[in-house]
């Protein structure tokens, strides 16, 4: 046994004044008298006390002696060694993702996981150190280094899980960077779910996961979407999706600017999903109007209701626009860029054989192989110009350039495959406004960013010269780039909550306010319009250095991730190590301050109930006991004699 604050011990000297208690305590001793007359005349006060009386320690006295010896124990914090699973550093990396916000009767896994980190820590020996680290979207440390249990768990209570999936990758990077050397480091996750293969990867040396929670079931709205018809009705598509085991009956509410406007019955299969596709009538609200979707479902059988996630049962967007956007066409004619343009819904294509002078009215701009503008007025599509603005240089040219990147998360190139892409010649670019999505060794294939105050992509090749145009991913990409480049304008639709959203960014914009339906801001940089949206809701962006309207959406919509729902899915084994083998154990300290002063609490009140009355009830006892002596001693007189003694 250890004693961590040794000086808790010079609480003992407090006996010493109760020893000096019970020598100096007043002792009189009880004598019957038939009157108090004779002392009615006494004129000073008399007293039988005898001080300085040797010390006889009654039953009251050691029970005070034990109970004060038992709280200066207590004060030492005495300690015994237990095998624990803590090392002299130890770093929790918490699940911070949307499924942590389940219900596990009562108690979220947030808080079951945080409950467990905190026992785990509470055996915390002297020296050794404790971080935190939140694994939600956006991975941060929340302490670092800490050898205070209380702090440790301060910290575990500031972790707030959002709606968007977790980046363990990320987690397990920043629980790496916190690693020192010549400490014995042990990581512990605690998730709800399987670790991916990719986070895996990046797992730290020492690496423990442990599972919290149970299958639960769930019922969530995956998307929602909206697209004009005409005559003012629109086109509404919501899905449904079922992760519960059995049969789920409800409802499907549409309410627009707040008031509802349609409720369709729902009967979802065991982990089935449904699109729900309404028509909403022009007089339940105009254009622009918020548009929201909540499910109102039935109790089951046991009279719970299948649905242990509340934050994915309702999806915003807004009516969509029915206004064209006006796109000029300037270049000496392109059949592959006029056809694909107009396949895209929502555009009216224009042509010119070069940029005019002014572009009032226009929303987007394609320039091909003549003259770009030095400064960019409006968002503009480059397709291997003759002139570059003022921001672009083109330093060279690569012949035959092979295809070796393509980025995957940029929603440019979203379904776009442009694998084994063949071009004859391109321009190399020297442009540090714009970032490449796709590039051979030498030279890049595809850029996107802006230039000047405008958003542009850049083709630097002529598509005449490459089978761009013939290959099916064509009329993706130019869909991609009119509905990065101006927001969109067919219809509106809601992004999953976790994903990195591309804002269009008007001529102008200074800069870009993103609030979140929590009420939170987020700082945008307009020369790097990218977003994280982590909550789901409507997020509403404000776009400052702009002047009337602004031709760039002002409500972002964000539903619930598809893979949070599931809250039946697989998960790890409790205390399952990253490496395979048997966790590993160190050496921690369990307290005993808190039994010792337990129990001197109960040696206190058993003091207190033998001084009222007890010793009392003891000596009537002994009364009652001398009694039936007497008597029985009495009768054997009288067997004895024949008669009863006077």
């Amino acid at each position: 046994m250890r004693l961590l604050t040794p000086w808790g011990l010079l609480a003992a000297a407090a006996a010493l004044p109760l020893v000096l208690w019970y020598l100096l305590r007043p002792r009189r001793h009880r004598v019957v008298v038939g009157s108090t007359f004779l002392w009615r005349a006494v004129e000073r006060p008399a007293t039988a006390a005898t001080p300085w009386q040797r010390f006889r320690g009654d039953a009251t006295f050691w029970l005070v002696l034990l109970a004060l010896l038992a709280l200066a124990v207590a004060l030492a914090r005495p300690a015994v060694p237990v095998p624990v699973a803590l090392g002299d550093h130890t770093i929790l990396v918490l699940d911070a993702s949307g499924s942590m916000l389940a219900d596990e009767d009562g108690v979220t896994r947030a808080e079951l996981a945080r409950r467990e980190a905190t026992e785990l820590t509470s055996t915390l020996a002297p020296g050794q150190e404790v971080s935190v680290v939140e694994g939600g979207p956006r991975a941060r440390i929340v302490l670092s280094g800490s050898t205070d249990a209380r702090e440790v768990a301060r910290a575990l209570g500031t972790i707030a899980p959002r709606h968007a999936p977790s980046d363990l990758a990320d987690a397990f990077t920043l629980a790496t960077s916190l690693q020192r050397p010549g400490q014995r480091t042990v990581v512990h996750l605690l998730t709800d779910a399987m670790v991916s293969a990719d986070a895996m990867a990046l797992a730290p040396p020492g690496l423990t996961v442990s599972a919290v929670g149970t299958d639960r079931p769930n019922v969530a709205i995956t998307r929602i979407t909206s697209a004009p018809l005409g005559s003012g009705e629109h086109q509404v598509l919501v899905q449904v999706r079922s992760f519960a085991q059995t049969a789920v009956t409800g409802r499907l509410a549409l309410d627009v600017d707040g008031r509802t406007v349609l409720q369709q019955a729902l009967r979802l299969a065991p982990r089935a999903t449904e699109d729900v596709v309404v028509t909403v009538p022009a007089v339940a609200g105009d254009t622009g109007a918020p548009l929201g979707a909540r499910l109102e479902l039935d109790a089951d059988v046991t009279g719970q209701v299948p649905d242990a996630l509340p934050f994915d049962d309702t999806a915003s967007t807004v009516l969509a626009e029915n206004r064209d956007l006006r796109v000029l066409l300037a270049g000496p004619g392109n059949t592959f860029l006029q056809a694909a343009l107009r396949a895209v819904p929502g555009l009216t294509v224009e042509s010119a054989p070069v940029v005019p002078d002014t572009l009032t009215g226009v929303d987007l701009l394609v320039v091909d192989r003549v003259d770009a503008p030095a400064s960019l007025p409006v968002p503009t599509l480059l397709v291997a110009p003759t002139r570059w603005p003022d921001d672009v240089s083109a330093i060279g040219d690569a012949e035959l350039p092979a295809l070796t990147y393509q980025s995957t998360d940029h929603p440019l190139l979203a379904d776009v495959d442009l694998t084994g892409l063949a071009v004859a010649t391109t321009r190399v670019l020297e442009a540090p406004q714009l970032t490449v999505l796709a590039s051979a060794p030498d030279a890049g294939l595809l850029y996107a960013g802006r230039v000047g105050d405008a958003p542009a992509v850049a083709l630097p090749f002529d598509l005449l010269a490459s089978d761009l145009p013939l290959r099916p991913a064509w009329p993706l990409l130019v869909a991609n780039t009119t509905r990065w480049l101006t927001g969109g304008a067919a219809g509106t639709a809601a992004v999953p909550a976790g994903s990195v959203v591309a804002l269009p960014s008007p001529a102008g914009t200074t800069g870009i306010v993103a609030t979140a339906p929590d009420g939170h801001e987020v700082r945008v940089d307009p020369g790097a319009p990218t977003l994280q949206v982590d909550l789901v809701g409507p997020w509403q962006l404000a776009y400052a250095g702009t002047e009337g309207p602004v031709a760039a959406p002002t409500t972002l919509s964000v539903t619930a991730a598809l893979e949070e729902g599931d809250l039946a899915r697989a998960r790890p084994e409790p205390g399952t190590p990253a490496a395979g083998g048997e966790p590993t154990l160190g050496e921690g300290l369990q307290a005993l301050a808190w039994p010792l002063v337990l129990a001197a609490l109960v040696l206190l009140l058993v003091e207190w109930g033998w001084s009222h009355g007890g010793r009392q009830w003891l000596h009537a006892r002994r009364g009652a006991r001398l009694a039936r002596v007497r008597r029985a001693l009495d009768d054997e007189d009288v067997a004895s004699h024949g008669q009863v003694p006077s």
